[in-house]
């Protein structure tokens, strides 16, 4: 049986789940090519399908889109194992449900109290070796992971950045799902979902971000997006996507 989505999300598109994720036309790229342009051939060539009809929805550049794909996601959704990209938050698994259960929180997660963005330790009982876990790669996160969901499966998803654009669960009400679990589920299944995701927390998350987008000021959405700390840093790495991408367009690199 089909999911039903809130039609005001992108995500409830009909159009958008049906759009083939490849552009009509490619970029092509010489040997010598610098990374940043290697990227953006892999991701426009991969979804620019997708991110054309996205970018005329957001009523943006798809140069802008293209940008921020680059610098605001992973790049892939799925490990070689063929699992999501996930990374487990111990700070947020406390949040939601070990201020609660504290002594059975304590006796399998940590995190620095000062930076709980930090320290981030996980055991199976409390005769087990502390590991960090983010460390392992995505076995590590998975572990931490899957046993989360044995004490709480729904704050355990809340607590997990999904895919390529490593939206944490429990935004799932601002990019349309009713649960953490469909978003998981959807996400899951496909990389389609994950992008477009990520433009509906683009549109619908923060108030300003399309905006800031449609009128190319990548420092306000940067400050909306990752936080005014490093909103410099990713303001330029944006336009610097941007400007490449719209290099290689006017160039006809087709």
């Amino acid at each position: 049986m089909p999911v039903k989505h809130d039609q005001n999300f992108l995500i409830g598109q009909k159009y958008l789940q049906e759009v083939d994720l490849p552009p009509v036309q490619k970029i092509k790229l010489t040997a010598k090519s610098s990374y940043r342009q290697r990227v953006i051939r892999k991701v426009w060539n991969s979804y620019g399908g997708l991110l054309e009809k996205l970018s005329l929805r957001l009523k943006i550049d798809p140069a802008v889109a293209v940008a921020v794909f680059c610098v605001e996601t992973k790049g892939k959704g799925f490990a070689s194992d063929g699992r999501m990209i996930i990374r487990f938050e111990s700070h947020i698994f406390y949040r939601y449900w070990g201020r609660f259960h504290p002594v059975s929180f304590s006796d399998h997660f940590r995190f620095d109290q000062r930076k709980p963005w930090r320290g981030h330790k996980f055991r199976k009982s409390k005769e087990s070796k502390w590991e960090a876990f983010h460390q392992k790669g995505q076995p590590g996160e998975w572990e931490a992971f899957k046993f989360a969901r044995t004490k709480h499966q729904g704050f355990a998803m809340y607590s997990i950045s999904m895919g390529m654009p490593q939206i944490m669960g429990f935004n799932y009400q601002k990019i349309g799902y009713r649960s953490a679990k469909k978003m998981f589920d959807s996400f899951s299944r496909s990389q389609r979902s994950q992008i477009i995701g990520l433009f509906d927390f683009i549109q619908k998350a923060t108030s300003g971000m399309d905006q800031a987008l449609h009128k190319r000021d990548f420092y306000l959405f940067a400050k909306l997006y990752n936080g005014t700390g490093k909103a410099k840093v990713y303001a330029d790495r944006i336009k610097s996507y941007h400007d490449l991408f719209q290099k290689l367009i006017q160039t006809k690199n087709y």
